[in-house]
């Protein structure tokens, strides 16, 4: 597991083989367009599903994954986490795309990504709310992704997270990710 800060904000990190291979090789061979699915709450405009997880067959082995792991997370970012109460799966159909914008008052997430048609189907983060500078343009490779924190340090300001997903996903493919929020402890 490899989750690396990608600049001195240290609220933006770059998250390797947060996952076990055993894992990873459930994920990869799911039939995902076969499974239940609604829109996601909040984003019934957009082209994306959400899974129903009580019908991914291994969700409880992911979720202990998940908590097994979840210290090991919270040290790494340097903050201390509640538990994990599960994750979202997002399959985004073609045509999607993400407009640029910040999550709010989402206190933070963890998105990894799964399967895309290409590597440039990553989510991408921006200084500003122009898109200019480029802060970090996540690929879309298995296993690999962010975790963001929109919760300050005491006594601290946040860098917002001006993040999108511009690129189309192209015709007959998709592009499947996992999110899972993060609280702080309190």
């Amino acid at each position: 597991m490899q989750i690396t800060p990608v600049d001195e904000y240290n609220n933006l990190f770059e998250v390797k083989d947060i996952m076990s291979p055993e894992l990873v090789e459930k994920v990869m061979t799911t039939p995902w367009l076969d499974l239940p699915w609604i829109r996601q709450e909040g984003q019934e405009h957009w082209a994306r599903r959400r899974i129903l997880n009580e019908h991914i067959l291994w969700t409880r082995e992911w979720d202990n994954h998940i908590n097994t792991i979840w210290s090991k997370v919270g040290e790494a970012i340097g903050r201390k986490l509640e538990i994990s109460y599960g994750s979202t799966w997002w399959l985004d159909e073609p045509g999607f795309t993400c407009l640029m914008h910040t999550d709010g008052e989402l206190s933070g997430a963890m998105q990894l990504s799964w399967i895309a048609a290409h590597e440039q189907l990553g989510t991408c983060f921006y200084h500003n709310k122009n898109g200019t500078p480029i802060r970090k343009q996540f690929l879309s490779v298995p296993n690999t992704g962010y975790i963001m924190l929109n919760f300050p340090k005491k006594n601290e300001y946040t860098h917002l997270h001006w993040h999108a997903m511009l690129r189309k996903v192209p015709p007959g493919t998709f592009r499947l990710s996992s999110y899972t929020l993060l609280a702080p402890m309190i």
